[in-house]
């Protein structure tokens, strides 16, 4: 009985001795994970800012897991304030870039530890290592989801198609390449919901015309556009005006993927040029016909854009035609009578 209750009291000393350590045990904590997206650092923060984006690579999916606000610096970080299973915390997300054209991601959180998190730290568990664990599960999902949206593409070259006349209203407007998908999100919604209050019924899928482009600057003037069934007016004063093109011939490819795969499938058409014996137009615009985009599917790799090449025959270069002289037999004889006479003077 008496080794039972040395044994008992040990156990209680050392309990005491435990909370005591555990209790005077440094609570705050501030926790990193790093990882590297190999994809550009544009992509990622577009991406992750995306609260739609959240379902499929929140780590606490299923746990009770809330945002309360979100702080965004432009393409470099975002700040949650978040309720994690009914505790507070603060999630930052940085973003870097790397020498190879990828994203650096740096998770990482603060606060203050509970008496329980304090004791598992200890044994090695608690925040840190769950925190960790989800920071990487979450990154991974992006990275993952990202090499997928951004590597899935198909490119298939439809070859030549004649156009018939297309009414349509559009709105002009400036952005770089990256920032066209986010300009669709936002302006195609108002340009739908004035046909809708109009009445006003559309003639097929949305479409961008582009009206300047400088790859090199990366700075492009286009128009989204609706197609109508018929021309309408609009005042002077709107952002949003009428257009109309004529019947015109193109050279069409159909690109099912992410817009930065446009260019590529571009360049295929300009090599098909020589086949069917066409030279760019430049009393056409160029078009990208959006049917599947931002808006009907959140998955970049599920879009189809429908690009159009203005085209025409090559023009033949016709060589000039040299005009031959025509001479005056008057003055051929009159040269002939003076070389006589100057003749007979020399003798």
């Amino acid at each position: 009985m008496k080794i039972a209750k040395y044994l008992f009291l040990l156990i209680l000393l050392l309990a005491g001795t435990i909370s005591v350590f555990v209790a005077t045990k440094d609570g705050k904590y501030a926790i990193k994970h790093k990882k590297v997206i190999d994809v550009s650092r544009d992509i990622v923060y577009k991406y992750v800012t995306d609260t739609k984006n959240w379902d499929s690579i929140n780590p606490w999916a299923g746990e009770k897991f809330s945002i309360l606000s979100s702080e965004k610096t432009e393409n470099e970080s975002i700040t949650q304030q978040i309720i994690l299973n009914d505790i507070e915390n603060q999630l930052k997300l940085e973003l870097r870039d790397t020498l190879n054209k990828k994203t650096l991601a740096i998770w990482s959180t603060e606060g203050d530890l509970s008496f329980q998190d304090k004791f598992l730290s200890i044994i090695g568990r608690g925040k840190k290592n769950d925190f960790e664990d989800r920071f990487e599960e979450g990154l991974s999902a992006v990275n993952k989801t990202l090499t997928r949206e951004i590597n899935s593409f198909d490119i298939k070259i439809d070859g030549f198609i004649k156009r018939d006349t297309v009414f349509y209203i559009q709105r002009p407007l400036v952005s770089t390449k990256e920032q066209i998908p986010m300009m669709i999100k936002h302006f195609l919604p108002k340009l739908q919901k004035i046909l809708s209050s109009t009445g006003t019924p559309s003639n097929g899928s949305p479409f961008l015309i582009y009206h300047v482009q400088d790859s090199s600057a990366n700075k492009f003037k286009y128009s989204i556009a609706i197609p109508l069934e018929k021309k309408i007016y609009t005042t002077t004063d709107s952002d949003i005006i009428t257009g109309q093109i004529n019947p015109s011939s193109t050279l069409k490819a159909t690109v099912k993927g992410n817009y930065i795969h446009l260019n590529k499938a571009l360049q295929d058409l300009y090599k098909e040029l020589p086949k069917y014996k066409l030279e760019v137009s430049d009393k056409y615009k160029y078009l990208e016909v959006i049917s599947k985009n931002p808006l009907t599917d959140k998955s970049a790799s599920n879009w189809v854009t429908e690009i159009y090449l203005p085209v025409r025959p090559i023009k033949k270069e016709v060589a000039p035609v040299k005009k031959e002289k025509k001479l005056n037999q008057d003055s051929i004889t009159k040269a002939i009578i003076k070389d006589i006479l100057n003749a007979d003077k020399k003798k």
